[in-house]
């Protein structure tokens, strides 16, 4: 058991010793590159031997360098040596590393031949180009594969040809990464419109859960959003008309505006930071005096009530504490067009609304007693003063027996009555009567109309008395039916 105790020591000790020597080679390659760098410098400053500095700055690359501005370094002097050597192609290719790894790199032409400088230039102009940046709004900080260039419009010189991802931020605004393709000998120019981002206005109130209302973006009566604490979204220039209300308390009305200072609100000498993306706002109510109380009525009953826009009930309903000034109420109901008026609430006082849904009509007939409909729904008889009806266009039917149906238009108005009188015409057929011997006086229902042989015309539909009477012989007598635009016929024989 000792000899395995002492064979595990011994291994463990062989990985440790392994450890400390990889850690060491790796720290003497580290160093070996960058001493392979300086000797290289050296040996094409000092020394002019370009064949040295070509071995050992080719050694120093392969073995890497800490810093990227080594490394450019490198690359460069071995150019540099190469063009020495009058080996253009091996220089091309090394400005090329240099160039990619800083596109905009240039050569001091007080430390370099011009023939040097040529061939740098003439390989640059190859891998490099303009580009101009232009974002709408300006000041917008941009980003190229992950490096801050500053903010826009810009002009870069020297970026390398080829795909690049562009990304651009601003405050207030979404950023925004776009794909972008550097092209040789273009006009590379980027414009980009960015959209607005949302900010988060979080009200609170003191008291807690006041009803806060926004106003529409026309103008129009601000609509309940919710209670206290709440967020709502902005975005820059955006300006709200807001109102907090609570029971007791006095309402207060402001006007919200972002901007790129903060939230200016309307009561406050300075901006409220947006911090994080969100900006804090508190609002202050002050005690209001004694409440009043409210009833409200409509005709028809059963309308749902609103005071300033919170549901009330249905009416007939009586609210005992209302906190007193102007206030606005709806009442609505299915059917009618919802009413709205603005009132005020006095301190210790009762406020009494009625509200009168759609309008009445009093609808007449000559003869009296016909069947009235509306819109072809059977409303009543004649003489009839009807309830609440819906305001708008109706049409009016009146009807009754051995009459034609009279119609009218009527536009029925909120809270007024009309009178509607419609004359109806009677259904009317003829009667043509003969009779032997002739000269017979005819009675019809009763009344004399004349001789035989005779045409009698407008007569009623319906049932009638039709007799007939002659000297020297017996009275005819029957009732007959009239049909409209019809002739009854009527021929009688006279006996004695």
């Amino acid at each position: 058991m000792n000899r395995g105790l002492s064979s595990l020591r011994n291994l463990l000790h062989l990985i440790f010793t392994a450890i400390i020597l990889l850690s060491a080679i790796l720290e003497c390659d580290a160093d070996d590159g960058k001493t392979h760098m300086e000797n290289g410098l050296k040996a094409y400053k000092e020394e002019a031997d370009f064949d040295k500095a070509i071995l050992e700055l080719q050694e120093a690359i392969r073995l890497g360098l800490d810093s990227q501005v080594d490394m450019i370094q490198a690359h460069l002097y071995l150019g540099f040596a190469h063009i020495g050597q009058a080996d253009r192609a091996n220089a091309e290719a090394e400005f090329a590393e240099a160039i990619t790894l800083d596109p905009s790199l240039s050569l001091n032409p007080e430390l370099h031949s011009s023939k040097t400088i040529g061939v740098f230039n003439g390989i640059k102009e190859r891998l490099v180009d303009s580009l101009t940046i232009i974002s709408t709004p300006g000041g917008a900080e941009a980003f190229l594969d992950g490096q801050s260039l500053g903010t826009t419009p810009l002009r870069l010189d020297s970026i390398l040809i080829g795909k690049h991802s562009l990304k651009l931020v601003r405050e207030y605004f979404q950023s925004k990464t776009l794909s972008i393709q550097v092209k040789e000998g273009k006009d590379n120019r980027i414009s980009v419109q960015l959209d607005k981002s949302e900010m988060e206005l979080f009200i609170t109130s003191k008291p807690p859960e006041a009803v806060l209302y926004v106003a529409g973006k026309d103008d129009s009566d601000p609509r309940p959003y919710g209670k206290t604490p709440l967020s709502l979204k902005m975005v820059l220039d955006q300006e709200l008309a807001v109102k907090l209300t609570k029971e007791e308390f006095l309402h207060k009305e402001l006007k919200l505006k972002l901007t790129e200072a903060g939230v200016i609100v309307s009561n406050m000498a300075d901006a409220i930071p947006v911090k994080e993306g969100v900006v804090r706002v508190e609002i202050s109510l002050d005690p209001a005096p004694p409440p009043g109380s409210l009833r409200v009525t409509s005709d028809p009953p059963g309308a749902t009530a609103y005071l300033d826009g919170i549901d009330l009930g249905e009416t007939p309903l009586t609210i005992a504490k209302v906190t007193p000034g102007n206030r606005r109420i709806r009442v609505s109901m299915s059917g009618f067009t919802s009413m709205t008026r603005k009132i005020e609430v006095i301190s210790g006082e009762e406020t009494a609304v009625e509200m009168a849904l759609g309008g009445q009509l009093r609808i007449l007939s000559i003869p009296s007693e016909a069947q009235v409909f509306i819109d072809e729904e059977y409303a009543g008889i004649t003489p009839l003063r009807t309830g609440r009806i819906p305001a708008g266009p109706r049409q009016i039917r009146v009807a009754r027996n051995k009459y034609k149906d009279g119609f009218s238009a009527v536009m029925v108005e909120r809270g007024k009555e009309k009178e509607v009188g419609v004359r109806l015409l009677p259904v009317k057929g003829s009667i043509a009567i003969s009779s032997d011997p002739s000269g017979a006086s005819v009675y019809l229902d009763g009344e004399m109309k004349g001789e035989t042989p005779l045409f009698v015309y407008g007569v009623m539909v319906g049932q009638h008395s039709l007799r007939l009477a002659s000297p020297g012989s017996e009275d005819w007598e029957k009732q007959i039916t009239v049909e409209e635009l019809k002739v009854s016929w009527q021929f009688v024989k006279l006996g004695s």
